[in-house]
């Protein structure tokens, strides 16, 4: 369902791909069009882990602590990625690692036996994601940049890219009504339902988190003041063929978990037998609002509000912030780990190859081969084709021999005779 819900309006989206210069088509933080972007993080390949476990839940069943690794995979992955998002300057990198935070949002309620909870979120998230990427896709159509701190303002030219990309921001936080209330909520009340409070705090982080960065990035792109004025002034609302896609997104986004969660329809949907359903928990609803609220509230006040500036926020905690825009020097630790025993390994097995399996192995081979090709030549002439010579003379020569015997007189055949019969006497006598 997931799938098919970004499908449809990734088609729809795809038109505005004659619109758009080559240039912007190719951002720094992920090399593709927007469209393509928005149908990979909302549904289909990111998601085929999450999609993986769902399909094989039953094997997970029986054995129940795999499952305890699935969630807290998920867990750590989201509360992760969440804080690389915090502080990432490229609009389309904020959606990107909000992505892989949401994935493990998904796989830890998988984890904590939130089967429902899980799916359901997949579902949700196809909607606004697709939304939030859209809009990102429309916003860089109309600056020609990822960079959010060249922004500022553009919700006075881009109403309809800026509306819809408020809601999918609140649908992602998890605010009532919208979509991402519910599906995250189900998530929390199964891991508190299933006693796993660690997991639980986790998810309530990372829902603050979250919120966070979401009003960071609407804050950053559509409200305060214009930072670079040649392009707000520049800026325009995108054309109906991108705009309309964001349209029908936002109400999706608002709508479909209050449509799946009537009539508790996505107990139906997405149930797996022997995984009991999810039951609705009014106090978790109120600390995983409080969390969001929380979220936007921070936000607002480092990044709209003028009460804290975002400077002094990150020499405050510089540790931290630098940790988190370095990506937890993930890459670095990949280079060390991976990269560069990987390259001197390669390095070493390219030396082996050319000075000892082509040196020695094909080279000196070919070098033999010459000089054995260079002796058989030798014992051919000198050897073979002089024996075969010195055969023919001696035939030659025997043949002369014997032919002076032949002299055709009769009285010589005779006389030949007498003496072979002479020579057998004496050689019987003596």
């Amino acid at each position: 369902m997931a799938y098919l819900i970004a499908m449809l309006f990734f088609c729809a989206a795809v038109g505005k791909s004659a619109q758009v210069p080559l240039h912007v088509w190719l951002p720094d933080a992920m090399e593709g069009p927007t469209p393509v972007s928005a149908l990979i993080h909302a549904a289909t390949m990111v998601a085929a882990g999450v999609f993986l476990v769902v399909r094989s839940y039953g094997f997970f069943l029986r054995v129940p602590s795999s499952l305890d690794v699935v969630a807290w995979v998920g867990g750590i992955t989201a509360v992760f990625a969440a804080t690389i998002a915090i502080t990432a300057n490229d609009i389309k990198k904020v959606l990107a690692y909000s992505t892989i935070s949401q994935l493990g949002y998904m796989m830890m309620g998988l984890g904590v036996m939130g089967y429902t909870a899980g799916l359901f979120h997949l579902t949700t998230h196809a909607a606004f994601k697709a939304l939030l990427f859209l809009g990102a896709g429309s916003v860089i159509h109309a600056v020609h940049t990822n960079d959010m701190w060249k922004m500022g303002s553009l919700a006075k030219q881009m109403i309809t890219t800026a509306m819809t990309f408020f809601l999918g921001s609140l649908a992602l936080a998890g605010i009532w009504p919208l979509a991402g209330f519910y599906s995250k909520d189900m998530i929390l009340a199964s891991a508190l339902e299933h006693q796993q409070f660690a997991l639980f705090g986790m998810g309530l982080l990372t829902s603050l988190m979250t919120a966070f960065y979401m009003t960071r990035a609407c804050a950053l792109t559509f409200m305060g003041e214009a930072r670079e004025r040649d392009r707000f002034a520049h800026a325009h609302e995108s054309p109906w063929s991108m705009t309309i896609p964001l349209m029908v997104l936002a109400v999706l986004s608002v709508f479909v978990g209050m449509l799946l969660m009537s009539d508790h329809a996505v107990n139906r949907l997405f149930f797996w037998p022997g995984v009991p359903e999810i039951e609705e928990s009014h106090w978790v609803m109120g600390l995983a609002t409080g969390a969001a609220v929380s979220g936007i509230a921070l936000g607002w006040m480092v990044y709209l509000s003028g009460m804290v500036n975002p400077q002094s926020v990150a020499r405050a905690f510089k540790p931290l912030y630098v940790l988190f825009s370095n990506k937890w020097y993930v890459d670095e630790l990949y280079e060390v780990l991976f990269i560069g025993p990987t390259q001197r390994l390669c390095r070493a097995l390219a030396w082996f190859d050319d000075q000892v399996i082509d040196r020695v192995g094909v080279d000196g081979t070919g070098w033999v081969a010459e000089r054995l090709t260079v002796l058989q030549a030798w014992l051919d002439d000198h050897v073979v084709d002089q024996g075969v010579d010195g055969t023919g003379w001696a035939v030659n020569t025997l043949g002369g021999w014997a032919r002076r015997l032949q002299t055709g007189f009769v009285q010589n055949y005779l006389l030949m005779i007498s003496l072979g019969f002479v020579l057998l006497i004496f050689w019987q006598i003596f």
